[in-house]
């Protein structure tokens, strides 16, 4: 019954988390237009099996997101922002509950709740949850793996029952983003028994059904596609995009401590109480090998991605949830008074700590005196941020000073105090951004010159490239060489051109001093309309 119950109340806060206002940003420029128009071609197409963008395939990622954002687009009316990020929403809602259930058995109910509520409010889980990306659909298929295969080698269920349910796990896990739906829950699993000398708790008989519905559920798409002849295709998307991109990739390179910086940000504001639960002595042998597990899992993933050439911060999100409950370990014993005289001051001082900074961040955006200038149309929004932050530092500092002998007013007032702020942003500053982060108001201004029966084309590196198709509602076919430019450029029709800046002075040899008829800047680039006529 208490599970149940607790299931219940993790839910409904994940759902407050997540669901409010989840459409009222646009799709941000680069990667929200581009998937988002992978699905509107698709449910215009009826095509389910290769989702292409401007009418090319985009082999970058795999099927399951995009199935799912069709199926969340016929129960909620249409391709629209909101339905194009309900997958992400079903992912992190779902992570949150299966946090739980990886915890309870190990080390009881309250642990298991605050790592829910732990995870849930994790900056990068919260952010991912209301976008458009794979990332934290992977991080949720990763953590079903590892709680089934738990429950197999801690828990005594029936291996051939919990190695099926890790398979189709992983499958889901490939469908959503490839061979690494597969790498990484097998290096925590792997890493786990080999570092615990308990190869035996693997219980290798039921592997084979691991391996079938693994096959069951990931197989059926790529082997489709394979008598279907779309080895371009699947060469790309598995070998290009997974293997090339470790080793020699064309973008994101970073430094090999990239994720040794980036993982304190994006784990915010949770992960600063991490170090805290470290050399924690487990109340039994069940808490220790959670223990061990959820480090092993952060240690063995972030070295993983570390050894990548290419990087970028939302590879690590699947580490979330060991985080969640290594905190969720440390914050158990703290509210039990059983943490330790250090680690009590610690957590006491790292809460004053969050109080003063939301006091300081709100008193520069309330008062207008930070030193970055908010853009024009953000000024309002901010403040009302600002209010928040200024309401909710107060709020941590009071029950933090004011109820000593309760710890759990502090905890909870600085869990709050990330939840309104989070939904803040989502209600008024993120909307606010649109102008400079979305792609609508350059689509609006081309739709004002070019009628939809009239040719209009892009001139990018990429066939798919284009993140302002979504809100123009139509495909830019892209040229893709200066031979085929010159060739569209001569016709006797009128003729339309979009030109992102970095390409501007490649397009000028065959357009000359042609002066654009509208230009917008989204972020750091500028796109260009462009006609012969």
């Amino acid at each position: 019954m208490t599970v149940r119950r607790d299931l219940i109340g993790l839910g409904l806060v994940a759902a407050l988390l997540f669901v409010p206002w989840l459409g009222a940003r646009d799709l941000w420029n680069p990667n929200e237009p581009l998937y988002g128009q992978a699905v509107a071609e698709m449910a215009a197409s009826g095509e389910w099996l290769v989702p292409t963008v401007n009418g090319a395939p985009f082999d970058e990622k795999p099927i399951l997101y995009f199935w799912l954002a069709l199926g969340f687009s016929l129960l909620l009316g249409g391709v629209s922002e909101a339905s194009l990020r309900a997958p992400s929403v079903a992912a992190g809602w779902s992570a949150v509950l299966l946090v739980y259930l990886l915890v309870q058995p190990y080390a009881g109910c309250r642990r298991a709740r605050i790592a829910g509520l732990v995870l849930g409010s994790t900056f990068i889980v919260f952010w991912s949850a209301r976008q458009v990306q794979m990332d934290l659909l992977l991080t949720t298929c990763v953590l079903a793996a590892v709680l089934f295969a738990s429950r197999v080698m801690d828990h005594g269920l029936n291996p051939s029952v919990g190695w099926s349910c890790a398979g189709a796990a992983v499958g889901a896990g490939f469908l959503a983003k490839g061979p690494v739906g597969l790498i990484c829950p097998a290096l925590v699993v792997l890493a786990t028994v080999i570092a615990t000398r308990r190869l035996s708790a693997l219980h290798l008989r039921g592997l084979p059904w691991a391996v079938a519905t693994f096959l069951l559920v990931a197989g059926p798409w790529y082997m489709i596609l394979w008598y279907r002849g779309e080895t371009t295709f699947l060469t790309e998307l598995l070998y290009r995009q997974n293997f090339v991109r470790f080793v020699n990739p064309w973008d994101h390179q970073r430094p090999w401590w990239y994720f040794l910086k980036y993982f304190w940000i994006d784990m915010a504001p949770w992960s600063f109480f991490l170090p805290l639960a470290w050399a924690l002595r487990p109340a039994d042998a069940r808490e220790r090998r959670l223990v061990g597990l959820a480090w092993t899992w952060i240690f063995v993933l972030v070295f993983f991605f570390s050894l990548s050439a290419s990087k970028r911060s939302p590879y690590i999100l699947p580490v979330a949830p060991a985080v969640a409950l290594l905190v969720a370990g440390f914050a158990d014993r703290w509210l039990a008074g059983t943490a330790g005289r250090w680690r009590s001051m610690l957590s006491a001082t790292l809460h004053a700590l969050f109080g003063v900074l939301f006091l300081a961040a709100g008193f520069l955006l309330v008062s207008g005196s930070s030193p970055v200038e908010p853009p024009a149309g953000l000024e309002r929004p901010a403040q009302w941020l600002g209010a928040t932050c200024l309401a909710g530092g107060l709020a941590v500092l009071v029950a933090l000073f004011a109820f000593r002998g309760r710890r759990i007013v502090a905890a909870v007032a600085l869990f709050v105090t990330v939840g309104v702020v989070y939904l803040v942003a989502s209600a008024a500053v993120f909307p606010a951004a649109n102008p400079y982060k979305s792609h609508r108001a350059l689509a609006q201004s081309i739709r004002a010159h070019v009628a939809p029966d009239q040719p209009l084309r892009g001139f990018h590196e990429w066939d798919w490239r284009a993140s302002y198709s979504y809100y123009l509602g139509r495909p830019v076919p892209n040229l893709d060489s200066p031979e085929r430019l010159r060739e569209y450029w001569s016709r006797s029709e009128r003729v339309f051109l979009i030109v992102e800046e970095g390409r501007l002075e490649t397009v000028r040899v065959t357009l000359g001093p042609l002066v654009p008829l509208t230009s917008r800047a989204v972020g750091s680039n500028k796109a260009y309309l462009f006609s012969n006529r």
